[in-house]
């Protein structure tokens, strides 16, 4: 029986790609950050809530000195094999409006880093924290996870998808160490950090 590599799956390959496309100075950044303590990269508290999020809360995100940037609760109560109550989430770039994104539909192009799983002590650390909500309809393109342990893409549920979603994220709880560490990769390859 052939050994499972779990760095060999279309994430890590579009990761690998990607990289070797960015200029010296930003893999010596990412570099740095690799090795950096989590303390140095940790997201910011703001302000810590016992609430559990709703579809359609909007909330604020500080990764690192005056940068702050906004996320959205898409699903809520997601019970799969991870865990039970979690939420899918999506961060968007600095100065996206939020509001006017999710009015004229969500696209990868207003997303900082692919839809997370994660739980509510995002909010009860206070790493996110509320401050708008959004109770329309909430108008995104087709959203996904490659599930890296089957090689095949599901929703956040776990059930397998046909195709390829647009938005493609990784199946699983995506840890606070993990979405601050993502989050700081893109501020770097974008030029803010």
């Amino acid at each position: 029986m052939a050994s499972f590599d779990i760095n060999n799956n279309i994430i890590a390959d579009r990761w690998k790609e990607r990289y070797e496309k960015l200029s010296d100075e930003k893999k010596n950044k990412l570099e740095v950050l690799s090795k950096a303590e989590i303390s140095e990269y940790q997201l910011q508290v703001i302000k810590r809530k016992r609430i559990y999020p709703k579809k359609g809360d909007i909330f604020e995100i500080k990764p690192k000195g005056n940068i702050l940037l906004h996320g959205m609760v898409i699903n809520n109560h997601i019970n799969n094999i991870n865990g039970d109550d979690l939420l899918l989430v999506l961060i968007f770039k600095e100065h996206v409006d939020v509001r006017r994104c999710v009015i004229k539909g969500i696209k990868s192009d207003d997303l900082l880093i692919p839809p997370q799983i994660v739980g509510k002590e995002y909010w009860a650390r206070g790493y996110f924290c509320n401050v708008d909500g959004y109770d329309d309809t909430i108008r995104i393109d087709n959203y996904g996870f490659y599930y890296i342990g089957k090689h095949k893409f599901c929703d956040e549920y776990g059930n397998e998808m046909k195709e390829e979603p647009e938005l493609l994220g990784i199946y699983g709880v995506a840890t606070i160490i993990g979405v601050a560490k993502k989050i700081n990769q893109e501020l770097i390859i974008a030029g803010i950090l």
